[in-house]
């Protein structure tokens, strides 16, 4: 079983998982210790009355419920990444000693190699899955017969969402700088402005990806803008000295990419992005 759970591609298929606490769940369900006793099979081995891990293991209990009332694929799907999250946070919390109880550092670790375990068994039984978010999973933990597969997808609409024009964007950042910018331009396309973790972890990926793509290719005055996005967006970017000293240009042109960038962020903010802003900077000519 891999120890490293979360690489970076992974950080992205994270943003796939459905909401965790479903309205409709039955009246008899009104905690999660109810839930337990109701359905014992979906708590047995994970470090249940203990602190440590808590929102985690409640998060995954729910999913697990999920699963039982629909077992499907993508269900399955949020299972495991839910496991992955509650075994990372269970390898920090299986070292620790605790004072007053020592059988709870058992109890622990058990419950570690029981989440790696349904991470392992999970896995085996989405091998087949025809979802696009898992086909992107599977090709992510080194599967190329699932690349394969992903690739095949690229102009269908299956993979019309930012998440998976991002992971198109990171198989042909090595390969086609101008192909990358066009899906991670489709990818902030795809953006709805809601909220969650497309909005926290995906968007932001995407502008940064657009800046230093931009950059690699000579793209000075998008590289420029994109960072200027990305600060408008609360990104950390670099400051305006250092700006100055990557971009030299004259003090108007700089004054006009700024507004672009700020336009350019309030359409993303909004889920309005459309690539026709972009048309302004042909307008301001070769800056030498």
């Amino acid at each position: 079983m891999k120890k490293g759970l979360l690489n970076s591609p992974m950080k992205l298929a994270l943003a796939a998982i459905t909401p965790l606490f479903v309205a409709g769940c039955f009246e008899s369900n009104r905690s999660t210790a109810q839930l337990c006793e109701n359905y014992p099979q979906i708590c047995q081995k994970l470090n249940v009355r203990d602190g440590q891990c808590r929102h985690e293991r409640t998060d995954l209990i729910w999913k697990r419920y999920d699963v039982i009332k629909k077992d499907s694929d993508l269900n399955k799907f949020d299972e495991l990444l839910l496991t992955k999250k509650y075994a990372k946070c269970m390898e920090l919390a299986a070292q620790i000693e605790t004072t007053t109880l020592k059988s709870k550092k058992t109890l622990r670790t058990e419950a570690l190699f029981h989440a790696y375990d349904t991470i392992d068994s999970i896995e085996q039984k989405l091998k087949s899955s025809y979802q696009p978010s898992i086909i992107y999973y599977r090709w992510t933990q080194g599967d190329n017969e699932a690349l394969e597969q992903f690739l095949k997808l690229e102009e269908t609409e299956y993979l019309d969402t930012p998440e998976l024009q991002l992971g198109l964007a990171t198989y042909y950042v090595d390969k086609d700088k101008e192909h990358t910018i066009k899906l991670l331009l489709k990818a902030l396309s795809y953006y709805d402005g809601r909220a969650g973790d497309t909005r926290e972890k995906a968007i932001p990926d995407v502008v940064k990806s657009l800046a230093t793509a931009n950059h690699s290719i000579g793209k000075l005055d998008e590289a420029y803008m994109w960072a200027l996005v990305g600060g408008e967006l609360g990104l950390p970017i670099a400051k305006e000295a250092q700006l100055k000293l990557l971009y030299p240009m004259a003090d108007s042109r700089r004054a006009t990419i700024a507004d672009i960038a700020k336009d350019i962020a309030s359409e993303i903010e909004d889920g309005d992005f459309e690539k026709g802003l972009l048309m302004q900077l042909a307008t301001l000519g070769d800056p030498t």
